[in-house]
């Protein structure tokens, strides 16, 4: 079995303890949707961010978090972070992970290449464009939202920008199961997800399809949905779509959680996951690949939430936890398929919850092992506590 993934992929640049309550973050908020400012939670493209200002970004950075380096550098980037995830959590199962995306012909493309080289990928695939690689400039206040923590970014899209349908060759399609993450990034590719969605179902594969802020189409129209690929139709070749609460409601139109899903539901798509960040999670399915499940709340893994109020000093920042969460139920989809049996949705939320929750004790989203095997141990930890927690009989898979 196979996956591919495609999708964002970027250098991060993160800086931690950014007070988001302070004169100078409130002097780059956004006053209104899609105008260029800052939102706890939300991205915005780096020139629309000085435009809004009307300062460079060295100088908004220096003003946010004075004059000190990064706190930590990491390979970033919602899809690239999960297929990371997902191979670790796959290490000698006998399914392989191929992760393709976008770099420019620069130092920070080599520094990206030489990360991925020390994870266990079945193969990296970037297509070289003649633009700066994308990176993103992560600020985190730890103590934001009554202490659980918000990020918010800063995008330059460069390379990605540049990234095509024509440049995701036919070894994509050939996986089994195709995760098209954080898409708006790659504006092109986003544009026509819905030739690509029809391709992979053509095909007979599964389609799994993660999202991330859409900066650019909130900018557009901030009081319309933001489209995904040509049409609507697009959901109806979706799988399983896994978004969070404001990107739920950005797509839908829709004003709560629950009428979000009904309205994926109604266009289509096979199952959904929306994350709320430290609250619940909620899961439906209605196509025949998962089984059958109305509308269900999950809980975040509180064994995570105990591990961080007790180990403080290990905290890393929040910024990951949504791609490792697409990750760990990437991971345990493919294990159900491959296994045979009908995948459970309430599983994939398990792994993807453990998985979500260790993320929180590293800066940015990639962990790089010390030894293989490393990260599915510390995973399955989580998973039995979760199981534990909700009752739920999740599969550990050995």
């Amino acid at each position: 079995m196979m996956i591919s993934g495609v999708g964002c992929s970027l250098m991060d640049y993160l800086y931690n303890r950014v007070d988001f309550d302070s004169n100078n973050f409130r002097a780059c908020a956004s006053a209104s949707p899609g105008d260029g400012g800052l939102t706890p939670g939300g991205l915005v493209f780096a020139e629309e961010l000085e435009r809004f200002t009307g300062r460079p970004l060295t100088e908004i950075v220096s003003a946010l978090v004075g004059e000190r380096d990064a706190d930590a550098e990491n390979l970033g980037g919602p899809a690239v972070v999960a297929v990371v995830l997902a191979a670790q959590l796959l290490f000698e199962t006998g399914i392989d992970v191929r992760f393709f995306g976008v770099r420019g012909d620069d130092r920070t493309g080599e520094r990206m290449l030489s990360i991925l080289a020390r994870v266990p990928l079945y193969q990296a695939r970037f297509a070289v464009k003649p633009a700066a690689t994308p990176s993103t400039i992560v600020l985190s206040d730890p103590d934001y939202y009554d202490g659980k923590g918000e990020r918010t970014f800063i995008n330059r899209l460069g390379a990605a920008g540049d990234f095509t349908l024509a440049d995701l060759s036919d070894d994509f399609f050939a996986a089994d199961i195709h995760l098209y993450g954080a898409t708006a990034l790659l504006p092109e590719l986003h544009d026509n997800l819905l030739t690509a969605l029809c391709e992979s179902r053509r095909r007979g594969k599964v389609t799994v399809v993660a999202t991330v802020y859409d900066f650019r189409n909130e900018k557009r129209a901030p009081d319309k949905p933001w489209p995904l690929g040509e049409s609507v139709e697009s959901y109806h070749y979706i799988d399983l779509l896994i978004v969070d609460l404001e990107e739920a409601l950005k797509l839908s139109g829709q004003s709560t959680a629950a009428d979000a899903a009904a309205r994926f539901m109604a266009w289509g798509v096979g199952a959904v996951m929306i994350t709320r960040g430290a609250d619940s999670i909620l899961l439906q399915a209605q196509s025949p690949l998962f089984s059958r499940l109305d509308l269900t709340e999950l809980p975040v893994c509180a064994a995570a939430d105990r591990d961080l109020q007790m180990r403080r000093q290990q905290a890393g920042d929040t910024t990951g936890c949504g791609d490792n969460f697409v990750g760990g139920t990437l991971a345990a989809l493919a294990l159900g398929l491959q296994s045979g049996r009908r995948p459970e949705l309430p599983t994939l939320c398990a792994w993807g919850a453990a998985a979500g929750g260790l993320a929180r004790f590293q800066f940015g989203g990639v962990f790089l092992e010390k030894r293989p095997g490393e990260k599915l141990a510390c995973v399955k930890d989580y998973v039995r506590a979760y199981r534990e927690q909700t009752g739920i009989e999740v599969p550990l898979f050995e």
